[in-house]
Protein backbone atom coordinates (compact mmCIF):
# COMPACT_ATOMS: atom_id res chain seq x y z
CA UNK A 1 0.00 0.00 0.00
CA UNK A 2 1.14 3.55 -0.69
CA UNK A 3 1.61 6.28 1.89
CA UNK A 4 -1.62 7.92 0.74
CA UNK A 5 -3.81 4.86 1.26
CA UNK A 6 -5.87 4.59 4.45
CA UNK A 7 -4.52 2.08 6.94
CA UNK A 8 -8.05 0.96 7.86
CA UNK A 9 -11.12 1.19 5.66
CA UNK A 10 -14.77 0.23 6.13
CA UNK A 11 -16.59 -0.36 2.85
CA UNK A 12 -20.37 -0.57 3.22
CA UNK A 13 -19.94 -2.29 6.59
CA UNK A 14 -23.06 -3.79 8.16
CA UNK A 15 -22.45 -5.40 11.56
CA UNK A 16 -24.15 -6.48 14.76
CA UNK A 17 -24.34 -9.26 17.30
CA UNK A 18 -26.55 -11.78 15.52
CA UNK A 19 -29.81 -9.84 15.62
CA UNK A 20 -30.75 -6.71 13.69
CA UNK A 21 -27.71 -4.78 12.42
CA UNK A 22 -26.40 -2.01 14.63
CA UNK A 23 -23.83 -0.62 12.19
CA UNK A 24 -25.45 0.12 8.83
CA UNK A 25 -23.53 0.60 5.57
CA UNK A 26 -20.61 2.50 7.05
CA UNK A 27 -18.02 3.86 4.66
CA UNK A 28 -15.01 5.23 6.50
CA UNK A 29 -11.31 5.75 5.74
CA UNK A 30 -8.80 6.09 8.57
CA UNK A 31 -5.55 7.55 7.25
CA UNK A 32 -2.20 6.26 8.45
CA UNK A 33 -0.57 8.08 11.38
CA UNK A 34 -3.74 9.99 12.26
CA UNK A 35 -6.22 9.92 15.11
CA UNK A 36 -9.92 9.64 14.36
CA UNK A 37 -12.57 9.92 17.07
CA UNK A 38 -16.04 8.43 16.71
CA UNK A 39 -18.66 10.58 18.44
CA UNK A 40 -22.43 10.74 18.58
CA UNK A 41 -25.45 10.07 20.80
CA UNK A 42 -25.64 7.11 23.16
CA UNK A 43 -26.67 3.96 21.30
CA UNK A 44 -25.47 5.30 17.95
CA UNK A 45 -23.27 2.25 17.30
CA UNK A 46 -19.85 3.78 18.03
CA UNK A 47 -18.54 0.97 20.22
CA UNK A 48 -20.04 -1.65 17.90
CA UNK A 49 -18.18 -0.14 14.96
CA UNK A 50 -14.94 -0.23 16.94
CA UNK A 51 -15.55 -3.84 17.98
CA UNK A 52 -16.42 -4.76 14.40
CA UNK A 53 -13.03 -3.51 13.27
CA UNK A 54 -11.45 -5.88 15.80
CA UNK A 55 -13.67 -8.84 14.90
CA UNK A 56 -15.84 -8.99 18.02
CA UNK A 57 -19.13 -8.64 16.14
CA UNK A 58 -20.77 -10.40 13.23
CA UNK A 59 -20.18 -8.81 9.82
CA UNK A 60 -23.40 -9.07 7.78
CA UNK A 61 -22.17 -7.26 4.68
CA UNK A 62 -19.38 -5.07 3.40
CA UNK A 63 -15.64 -5.18 3.90
CA UNK A 64 -13.02 -4.17 6.45
CA UNK A 65 -9.66 -3.51 4.80
CA UNK A 66 -6.47 -3.23 6.85
CA UNK A 67 -3.13 -2.43 5.23
CA UNK A 68 -4.63 -3.24 1.84
CA UNK A 69 -6.08 -6.64 2.81
CA UNK A 70 -9.70 -7.63 3.57
CA UNK A 71 -9.91 -8.84 7.18
CA UNK A 72 -13.64 -9.15 7.84
CA UNK A 73 -13.38 -12.95 7.84
CA UNK A 74 -10.38 -13.10 10.17
CA UNK A 75 -10.46 -13.65 13.94
CA UNK A 76 -9.57 -11.04 16.58
CA UNK A 77 -6.36 -12.98 17.28
CA UNK A 78 -5.40 -12.79 13.60
CA UNK A 79 -6.14 -9.07 13.53
CA UNK A 80 -4.06 -8.62 16.68
CA UNK A 81 -1.16 -10.42 15.01
CA UNK A 82 -1.58 -8.21 11.93
CA UNK A 83 -1.14 -5.07 14.03
CA UNK A 84 -4.56 -4.05 15.40
CA UNK A 85 -4.94 -3.71 19.18
CA UNK A 86 -8.06 -2.94 21.22
CA UNK A 87 -8.35 -1.24 24.61
CA UNK A 88 -11.99 -2.03 25.50
CA UNK A 89 -14.34 0.05 27.59
CA UNK A 90 -13.99 -0.42 31.33
CA UNK A 91 -11.12 -1.75 33.38
CA UNK A 92 -10.07 -5.14 32.03
CA UNK A 93 -6.84 -5.78 33.89
CA UNK A 94 -6.41 -8.44 36.57
CA UNK A 95 -7.10 -6.48 39.73
CA UNK A 96 -5.61 -9.06 42.12
CA UNK A 97 -2.34 -9.22 40.21
CA UNK A 98 0.46 -6.67 40.31
CA UNK A 99 1.13 -4.16 37.57
CA UNK A 100 4.23 -6.18 36.64
CA UNK A 101 2.21 -9.40 36.45
CA UNK A 102 -0.45 -7.75 34.29
CA UNK A 103 2.20 -6.56 31.86
CA UNK A 104 3.82 -10.00 31.82
CA UNK A 105 0.51 -11.72 31.02
CA UNK A 106 -0.25 -9.21 28.25
CA UNK A 107 3.16 -9.88 26.67
CA UNK A 108 2.30 -13.52 25.90
CA UNK A 109 2.32 -12.88 22.15
CA UNK A 110 5.67 -11.09 22.22
CA UNK A 111 8.66 -13.36 21.49
CA UNK A 112 10.40 -14.23 24.76
CA UNK A 113 13.69 -12.65 23.70
CA UNK A 114 11.92 -9.34 22.97
CA UNK A 115 9.84 -9.10 26.15
CA UNK A 116 12.38 -7.04 28.14
CA UNK A 117 12.54 -4.58 25.22
CA UNK A 118 8.72 -4.46 25.04
CA UNK A 119 8.51 -3.76 28.77
CA UNK A 120 11.11 -0.99 28.55
CA UNK A 121 9.16 0.51 25.64
CA UNK A 122 5.86 0.83 27.50
CA UNK A 123 7.47 1.99 30.74
CA UNK A 124 9.15 4.67 28.69
CA UNK A 125 5.75 5.67 27.36
CA UNK A 126 4.14 5.56 30.79
CA UNK A 127 6.84 6.37 33.38
CA UNK A 128 4.22 6.79 36.10
CA UNK A 129 3.80 3.00 36.05
CA UNK A 130 7.43 2.31 37.02
CA UNK A 131 7.06 2.86 40.77
CA UNK A 132 3.72 1.03 40.68
CA UNK A 133 5.09 -2.24 39.31
CA UNK A 134 4.71 -4.12 42.67
CA UNK A 135 1.25 -2.64 43.33
CA UNK A 136 -1.98 -4.56 42.84
CA UNK A 137 -3.76 -3.31 39.74
CA UNK A 138 -7.01 -3.07 41.69
CA UNK A 139 -5.41 -0.54 44.04
CA UNK A 140 -4.54 1.90 41.26
CA UNK A 141 -6.59 4.99 40.53
CA UNK A 142 -8.90 4.95 37.54
CA UNK A 143 -6.44 6.98 35.52
CA UNK A 144 -3.54 4.73 36.42
CA UNK A 145 -5.58 1.68 35.46
CA UNK A 146 -6.36 3.24 32.08
CA UNK A 147 -2.66 3.84 31.47
CA UNK A 148 -1.97 0.23 32.46
CA UNK A 149 -4.64 -0.97 30.00
CA UNK A 150 -2.93 0.89 27.17
CA UNK A 151 0.54 -0.25 28.25
CA UNK A 152 -0.61 -3.88 28.21
CA UNK A 153 -1.67 -3.84 24.56
CA UNK A 154 1.10 -1.52 23.37
CA UNK A 155 3.80 -4.04 24.17
CA UNK A 156 3.26 -5.48 20.68
CA UNK A 157 3.72 -2.00 19.12
CA UNK A 158 0.52 -2.19 17.03
CA UNK A 159 0.09 -0.25 13.83
CA UNK A 160 -3.50 0.65 14.75
CA UNK A 161 -4.85 1.23 18.27
CA UNK A 162 -8.60 1.05 18.94
CA UNK A 163 -9.63 2.72 22.21
CA UNK A 164 -13.18 2.62 23.61
CA UNK A 165 -14.14 5.41 26.06
CA UNK A 166 -10.65 5.97 27.49
CA UNK A 167 -11.76 8.83 29.76
CA UNK A 168 -14.71 6.97 31.31
CA UNK A 169 -14.83 7.64 35.06
CA UNK A 170 -11.64 9.70 35.12
CA UNK A 171 -11.02 13.11 36.65
CA UNK A 172 -10.64 16.03 34.23
CA UNK A 173 -6.89 16.05 34.89
CA UNK A 174 -6.51 12.36 34.06
CA UNK A 175 -8.78 12.69 31.01
CA UNK A 176 -6.43 15.32 29.64
CA UNK A 177 -3.39 13.16 30.47
CA UNK A 178 -4.81 10.12 28.67
CA UNK A 179 -5.57 12.09 25.52
CA UNK A 180 -2.19 13.80 25.62
CA UNK A 181 -0.63 10.33 25.65
CA UNK A 182 -2.80 9.23 22.70
CA UNK A 183 -1.67 12.32 20.81
CA UNK A 184 1.96 11.44 21.55
CA UNK A 185 1.43 7.93 20.19
CA UNK A 186 -0.18 9.36 17.05
CA UNK A 187 2.71 11.79 16.60
CA UNK A 188 5.12 8.86 16.90
CA UNK A 189 3.44 7.17 13.93
CA UNK A 190 0.55 5.13 15.36
CA UNK A 191 -2.93 5.21 13.82
CA UNK A 192 -5.61 5.62 16.51
CA UNK A 193 -9.39 5.24 16.44
CA UNK A 194 -11.16 6.29 19.63
CA UNK A 195 -14.74 6.24 20.83
CA UNK A 196 -15.31 9.03 23.31
CA UNK A 197 -18.20 10.90 24.95
CA UNK A 198 -16.03 13.82 26.08
CA UNK A 199 -16.22 15.48 22.69
CA UNK A 200 -14.25 18.63 23.41
CA UNK A 201 -11.23 16.85 24.95
CA UNK A 202 -11.11 14.12 22.29
CA UNK A 203 -11.53 16.30 19.22
CA UNK A 204 -8.97 18.81 20.48
CA UNK A 205 -6.22 16.24 19.82
CA UNK A 206 -7.81 14.34 16.90
CA UNK A 207 -7.12 14.82 13.20
CA UNK A 208 -10.54 13.68 12.03
CA UNK A 209 -13.93 12.84 13.49
CA UNK A 210 -16.95 10.86 12.41
CA UNK A 211 -20.41 11.43 13.87
CA UNK A 212 -22.54 8.28 14.08
CA UNK A 213 -26.32 8.45 14.31
CA UNK A 214 -28.41 5.25 14.41
CA UNK A 215 -25.53 3.17 13.09
CA UNK A 216 -24.72 5.40 10.13
CA UNK A 217 -22.13 8.09 9.49
CA UNK A 218 -23.96 11.42 9.59
CA UNK A 219 -20.88 13.61 9.24
CA UNK A 220 -17.17 12.99 8.76
CA UNK A 221 -14.32 15.44 8.41
CA UNK A 222 -11.52 17.36 10.13
CA UNK A 223 -12.00 17.25 13.90
CA UNK A 224 -11.73 20.99 14.40
CA UNK A 225 -14.47 21.62 11.82
CA UNK A 226 -16.79 19.06 13.42
CA UNK A 227 -16.21 20.60 16.86
CA UNK A 228 -16.73 24.15 15.61
CA UNK A 229 -20.00 23.41 13.75
CA UNK A 230 -22.75 24.56 16.10
CA UNK A 231 -25.42 22.63 14.17
CA UNK A 232 -23.59 19.34 14.61
CA UNK A 233 -22.75 20.05 18.25
CA UNK A 234 -26.29 20.91 19.29
CA UNK A 235 -28.09 18.32 17.16
CA UNK A 236 -25.89 15.26 17.59
CA UNK A 237 -23.29 15.74 20.30
CA UNK A 238 -25.43 16.99 23.16
CA UNK A 239 -23.24 20.07 23.53
CA UNK A 240 -23.97 23.76 23.72
CA UNK A 241 -23.00 25.82 20.67
CA UNK A 242 -19.57 27.41 20.86
CA UNK A 243 -20.93 30.70 19.58
CA UNK A 244 -23.88 32.53 21.04
CA UNK A 245 -26.69 33.75 18.76
CA UNK A 246 -26.90 37.49 18.29
CA UNK A 247 -30.13 39.47 18.49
Amino acid sequence: MSGTDPLLRCEGLVAGYGGPPIVRKVYLDIPQNEMMTLVGPNGAGKSTLLRACYGLTKTYAGHIVFAGKSIEKTTPLERYAAGIALVPQGRCNFDRMSVAENLAVAAHSVPVARRPEALDYVLGLFPTLKPLMPSMAGNLSGGEQQLLEMAMVLQTRPKCLLVDEPSLGLSPRMQAAVFEKLAELRDAGMTIIAVEQNVRVALAVSNRAAVLVQGEIAFEGPADQILADDRIRSAYLGAEPLSQPTN
